[in-house]
């Protein structure tokens, strides 16, 4: 229903790979969209981080040749969302923001895309920090590990709650405008986050402002 909202040229693009059931066949019988696929991609980089990060810059690829105006990029295999709650984000003053990323319900779940502005916050990759305590010290737990690091971070915003401006989020979904992502790219070297360096790229290269807006609220269908 979203891409109504908007030009009759407005698209839906859609990237698959490495589906082992009937995804593809699916996604071909949506007549709407254009589907494309990298089939069997984890042989050749077998990176989770770099795959996505391939899959994203692909359909940015295809999205700018069409040189829309905004992009909407969305999980499509988590995402449930209402079109009130997309709407939201065009409550605010325009000139004010670039990117408007996904609030969900519950508890915000997104950690590992998560930049604060703050440095005294969150502004390491949480995985990679989980990683080196266990291999430092066979004290400490796995479990224990995960939740201290990550589980910390993991609370509920209320959709009352005033946008927060961050250097990076994502949780599912993410609306850009164009312009704030000229030259920009997702890249998932070292295992990081594909979103970080993109929304980095953002800030650093074209100013852009980079908000999770509270109200933009997603279910999801497979909490991961």
């Amino acid at each position: 229903r979203i891409i109504h909202l908007f030009h009759s040229s407005s698209r839906i693009l859609i990237f698959e790979s490495d589906s082992t059931d009937n995804t593809l066949a699916s996604l071909h019988q949506w007549t709407t969209a254009q589907v494309y696929t990298g089939g069997r991609l984890e042989p050749t980089i077998p990176a989770r981080s770099e795959r996505i990060a391939y899959c994203r810059n692909t359909l940015i690829h295809k999205a700018r040749m069409l040189e829309p105006d905004y992009l909407l990029t969305l999980d499509m295999d988590i995402f449930v969302g209402s079109l009130s709650a997309f709407l939201t984000n065009f409550d605010y003053d325009m000139k004010e923001w670039s990117v408007m990323t996904a609030n969900v319900g519950g508890f915000y779940y997104d950690i590992w895309a998560l930049r604060t502005l703050s440095e005294l916050n969150l502004n390491y990759d949480v995985w990679q920090r989980v990683w080196a305590l266990i291999r430092g010290s066979s004290k400490y737990c796995g479990e224990s590990v995960i939740d201290q690091v990550i589980g910390i971070h993991k609370k509920p915003i209320p959709t009352s709650h005033d946008l927060l401006e961050v250097r990076s989020a994502f949780s599912g979904a993410g609306l850009y405008k164009m312009s704030s992502i000229q030259n920009c790219q997702y890249s998932g070297e070292n295992s990081t986050c594909e979103h970080v360096p993109f929304h980095l790229c953002i800030r650093e290269k074209n100013r852009g402002r980079i908000f999770i807006n509270p109200s933009f609220r997603i279910d999801h269908t497979n909490d991961t």
